[in-house]
């Protein structure tokens, strides 16, 4: 622990105060952001004010979720900062509060596999919810009923493969799913034919700026999680290895499936917390303070760009 960073980093501070003052930024950024990336210069919509008070409100929620469930992460404000820079890097285009929604259910989906290894939880309760909520996000985007990929590998990221909590899973994410199309509130029709759709377009975009700096600082995330198997407690080995099982998904998703918000609020909550497990351990040590400052510049690139 000798190598971590000092706290001087305001996020970094636990004080209640700092909660309404990450709320405050990550929402006025989100409206210059905004101002700069529309179209239209004087655009000035319901939707233009709605997308800044959500986005700063689910970076609080986001942090809230997963300090409390990770059992690893710092009880501070970090996390959510952390969530909006890689937001703002991934996206070009104006942020609503969609990618506020769908990130929020992400956090929350990654809260719930924390706990499939939390001793004083009752399993079966706990991968219930796992796959009932997968369905969830599912109903909600018709594009994440592939959700229950993950949710069905989250628990063997130790490599210790096990048949029952698998099923378990599955079967509590079938159960609403099939409630969902038994009642015809869509189609099995409607579903095939988008992912027919989408496999039929499947091609491969030049990466963004944006997502080439969280490329360049993934390869030290990459380096930093063979550390921590080796070296760190129970709780952060499973938390770093199921947010590298959500990256996966994430990245797969955004080849196969072209809904650029589901796959930036995705990755953005997914890659987060080894965006925090970087800035107190990545070496050399300079590096820490380049990490946010250079989502922020590629964000400002792909404006001017």
């Amino acid at each position: 622990m000798h190598n971590v960073l000092p706290t001087n980093h305001i996020f970094r501070n636990s004080h209640p105060g700092i909660a309404v003052f990450l709320v405050f930024c990550t929402a006025i950024g989100t409206a210059l952001l905004n101002f700069l990336r529309q179209k239209s210069t004087f655009d000035f919509s319901f939707e233009f004010w709605i997308a800044p008070i959500s986005i700063g409100i689910a970076s609080w929620l986001i942090n809230v979720i997963l300090v409390y469930r990770s059992r690893y992460l710092s009880s501070n404000y970090l996390l959510g900062w952390s969530w909006w820079c890689l937001l703002v890097a991934l996206t070009n285009s104006p942020i609503t509060w969609r990618e506020a929604l769908l990130s929020v259910g992400a956090s929350v989906w990654l809260a719930i596999a924390f706990e499939l290894f939390d001793e004083r939880k009752i399993g079966l309760r706990t991968r219930s919810n796992l796959g009932f909520f997968a369905a969830f996000l599912g109903i909600l985007n018709l594009n994440l009923f592939s959700f229950v990929i993950p949710s069905v590998l989250a628990p063997s990221i130790e490599f210790k493969l096990r048949l029952r909590p698998i099923l378990q899973i599955f079967i509590a994410w079938l159960l609403p799913v099939s409630l969902f199309f038994v009642f015809g509130l869509s189609s099995l029709d409607f579903l095939f034919s988008s992912m027919i759709k989408s496999y039929e377009n499947i091609f491969f975009d030049l990466p963004s700026t944006g997502e080439l700096i969280i490329f360049f600082w993934a390869i030290f995330a990459f380096f930093q999680t063979i550390r921590a198997l080796m070296s760190a407690k129970k709780a952060k080995r499973r938390g770093l290895m199921l947010s590298w099982l959500g990256i996966a998904y994430t990245v797969l998703l955004s080849i196969l499936i072209h809904d650029p918000i589901s796959y930036v609020s995705l990755l953005a909550v997914f890659f987060g917390p080894h965006l925090v497990n970087l800035k107190d351990y990545i070496s050399p040590k300079g590096l820490r303070y380049l990490l946010t400052p250079s989502l922020l510049l590629g964000a400002l690139l792909e404006v001017i760009f």
